[in-house]
């Protein structure tokens, strides 16, 4: 959680700076992405959207790699099929029907392992999730939804969006759902590992809704202050899973000053790998 934080903040200036096209933060939803990616295991595929920063690395994507496509150098900067991660995908929700496509590809050819679909709540208001849930559920395909609901399809608040939770609506396409706080990378973890012990077994679908918070603006080309409140925004930042974990860990005597410190180091060094490379 740590290094994804740090290599989201060295993105974002390396993008303020012109080094970069764009990027999308991760930032307040870094519990959600490592506690889902480490609970799943290396053996599925994973679909993300734009923002499974966290993923990638959890998947071993390194940061040089991961800041490729949007420093526009590549399509992907790194080998999909070894790291089990595929690219990016800035078109709302297609990577759903790609990853319920995938998996139904993979029980005709006679492998097991189910499939990860990552997707925001705005996302799930596109046709294509619809008919991905649709047709995940009709052909009992084994894929894994995780939908990170932070509360803004870009400018739109959640509740202006679907009078229901996503959960709910997965239910009514016949998917087995739940929804949970995402800013716990323990209670995701636990979460995650039984939806995947669930799917890997009944070799049928399943969706987990996990709210969390956006720290920053959908992407670097987005002014969320012009139409997010000053008390929202803050209250968000103040939530923040990463230092909430540290402090946690730290107060269970689980690591130390000198284990932090030394993850500090790394992190600096990440960055400056990446500030060397990028600018």
């Amino acid at each position: 959680m740590l290094v994804a934080r740090g290599v989201d903040e060295e993105a974002r200036q390396l993008q303020k700076q012109g080094a970069l096209d764009l990027w999308l933060s991760c930032q307040g939803q870094e519990a959600a992405q490592v506690g889902s990616a480490l609970a799943v295991g290396a053996g599925p595929a994973i679909f993300p959207s734009y923002r499974e920063h966290a993923v990638a690395l959890v998947r071993g994507v390194a940061p040089e790699e991961l800041l490729a496509q949007w420093a526009g150098r590549t399509y992907c900067g790194w080998d999909p099929w070894l790291r089990g991660f595929f690219p990016y995908t800035l078109v709302l929700a297609a990577q759903t029907l790609h990853g319920v496509g995938y998996s139904i590809g993979r029980r005709l050819r006679g492998q097991d392992d189910f499939v990860v679909v990552y997707v925001g709540d705005g996302a799930t208001s596109e046709g294509d999730m619809s008919e991905a849930m649709n047709l995940a559920a009709v052909e009992s395909a084994a894929v894994l939804f995780i939908c990170q609901n932070n509360g803004w399809a870009i400018s739109k608040p959640a509740a202006e969006q679907m009078r229901t939770s996503v959960a709910e609506r997965a239910r009514g396409f016949g998917i087995e759902a739940s929804l949970i706080p995402g800013q716990d990378p323990d209670l995701v973890y636990a979460e995650c590992a039984r939806a995947a012990a669930q799917v890997r077994e009944a070799k049928a679908p399943y969706l987990i809704e996990m709210k969390v918070g956006r720290v920053n603006g959908h992407s670097t080309s987005d002014a969320q202050e012009l139409y997010r409140g000053r008390e929202d925004i803050e209250r968000t930042a103040a939530a923040d899973p990463v230092v909430a974990y540290v402090e946690r860990l730290t107060g269970a005597g689980v690591v130390d000053s000198e284990w932090l410190r030394t993850v500090d180091a790394d992190v600096r060094e990440i960055r400056q790998q990446l500030m060397k490379r990028y600018t």
